[in-house]
């Protein structure tokens, strides 16, 4: 039981420096604060939806996610951590939930 709670403390930790590459600070991606009309103006998937299709998808967990904008269209790049420790960089179309 240790090793294995070990190994995922380990593999949040080796997470940290990962998400803080994901953000609205990243050239195309938005402020949290302005997503929610975003998503609304142009009929995109709420967030919270497309976390629970990663997570489903994945049997991981979601540790940073950012709206962006990508050519004509958005997508929410996210962070996952997987059931194994495991961290994946992840790129969902907001629109379709297809990755």
């Amino acid at each position: 039981m240790w090793r294995v709670l070990k190994s995922v403390i380990v593999a949040a930790l080796v997470a940290v420096p990962l998400t803080a590459s994901v953000g609205a600070g990243e050239p195309g991606c938005v402020d949290w604060g302005k997503a929610a009309s975003i998503i609304a103006q142009n009929g995109l998937l709420p967030a919270s939806t497309v976390y629970q299709m990663v997570q489903q998808r994945t049997g991981g967990k979601v540790v940073s996610q950012a709206l962006c904008k990508q050519g004509n269209r958005y997508v929410y790049k996210l962070v996952v951590l997987g059931p194994t420790g495991e961290v994946t960089n992840l790129v969902v179309d907001a629109a379709t939930g297809q990755s």
